[in-house]
């Protein structure tokens, strides 16, 4: 009689985790909306209270960061999934592009078609400079560079600012499968060591994200070991580690004149770090709490989840539109750019999740599958 391998367990998904990506671009929007006025008194006073995570949108991309260092290294970082170089790689490729073309075509559209420069003068400057260029011979070379986000000189928000965090990611995902090897590998004492090594080297330099992306690849391997050590604190632990964790997260707001006060130049990659760390706590307690992971699990939360790519993709081009076309001439214009662009952002990224990245996330498991090439080197 023959015996019968049983089946892997298939790797599970975490839909609280989808929910706080979701949560986070909606707060880069937040951001960029309250940011199109930047003399706002109200919104000054929120910025340095607990409040302020609700519209700290470069504590959301590095919640971004952070997450996708933590699930994407889930299935291999415990040494049980065999970690496959090409399969890795096809997989963010259809991931990361088909979605991000798109958007970058949906940009281009609308400012050669319906975008009105002149319609962004009454707003704060750094919005302003968006879209401040016009048609010549070098927008087609400057188009090809942020396609395939390489190129001397490449102005990563020429045509679709958020752009910026998409380069990091991609680069990140080159050197991730390593990094996963090494932690995997690696006992605590060493992964935090190189973790410590890499933040002094490249706090100057645009690979600081590295940092950020190992410390959810590091938080991916002990995290069993960390859930089952936050289910024996009281509540009144948890409630004091979340606060903690929020004001870590949110630092660079509550903390911004000390920050700027500092003497030394890593001051900036610092307050990044200690948001990185606050992205962490606020990940594991969310995993090791049920009563916070069912409240995240509402599937509102969870839809804004599973279209947080394109809505963080396309929202900047659509608030620019919109912005640029409704101006000051209505009476209650900030309300109506507000409510179109937010609208218009969810439905674009809701048939971008369901006709782009669904089926290319599809079509990259069946290549996997159908040709070896995908599927053979294995780490």
């Amino acid at each position: 009689m023959e015996k019968t391998i049983p089946a892997m367990p298939a790797q599970t998904r975490y839909r609280q985790l989808d929910s706080l990506r979701g949560l986070a671009a909606v707060t880069v929007f937040f951001t960029h909306y309250i940011g199109m006025k930047m003399s706002l008194p109200q919104f000054n006073l929120l910025r340095p209270s607990p409040l302020g995570i609700l519209f700290n949108g470069s504590a959301a991309v590095i919640l971004f960061f952070v997450l996708s260092g933590f699930v994407l290294s889930l299935p291999f970082v415990d040494g049980q999934k065999p970690l496959k170089l090409t399969a890795f790689y096809t997989k963010r490729v259809f991931r990361l592009y088909p979605a991000y073309i798109f958007a970058i075509t949906l940009a281009l559209a609308l400012k050669q078609f319906v975008f009105d420069k002149n319609g962004l003068i009454p707003y704060a400057d750094w919005i302003k400079n968006f879209w401040a260029w016009d048609w010549n011979a070098e927008t087609p070379k400057e188009v090809w560079h942020t396609l395939l986000m390489v190129g001397p000189d490449f102005n990563v928000s020429h045509i679709d600012p958020p752009v910026w965090s998409l380069v990091i990611e991609m680069k990140m995902s080159i050197v991730l499968p390593f990094f996963i090897i090494i932690v995997s590998r690696g006992g605590l004492a060493l992964n935090i060591g190189l973790m410590l090594v890499m933040a002094w080297f490249t706090y100057e330099h645009d690979a600081w994200a590295i940092s950020v992306f190992y410390s959810g690849i590091l938080m991916a391997k002990y995290k069993d070991r960390l859930i089952n050590i936050i289910k024996l604190w009281g509540r009144g632990m948890v409630i004091l580690v979340i606060l903690v964790s929020i004001v870590l997260y949110n630092n660079n707001y509550e903390f911004l004149k000390p920050i700027r006060d500092l003497k030394f130049d890593s001051k900036y990659m610092l307050s990044n770090y200690l948001m990185a760390f606050g992205c962490c706590a606020i990940i594991i307690t969310v995993l090791a709490r049920k009563t916070i992971g069912r409240f995240l699990e509402h599937r509102l939360f969870v839809f804004f989840g599973d279209i947080s790519y394109s809505f963080y993709l396309i929202h900047v081009p659509l608030l620019l539109t919109f912005g640029s076309l409704i101006s000051n001439r209505l009476v209650f214009s900030p309300v109506c750019i507000f409510l179109l662009a937010f609208v218009s952002t969810v439905l674009f990224s809701y048939l971008m999740n369901i006709f782009i990245e669904k089926p290319f996330q599809k079509l990259a498991i069946r290549l996997i599958g159908k040709y070896k090439v995908l599927n053979s080197l294995t780490l």
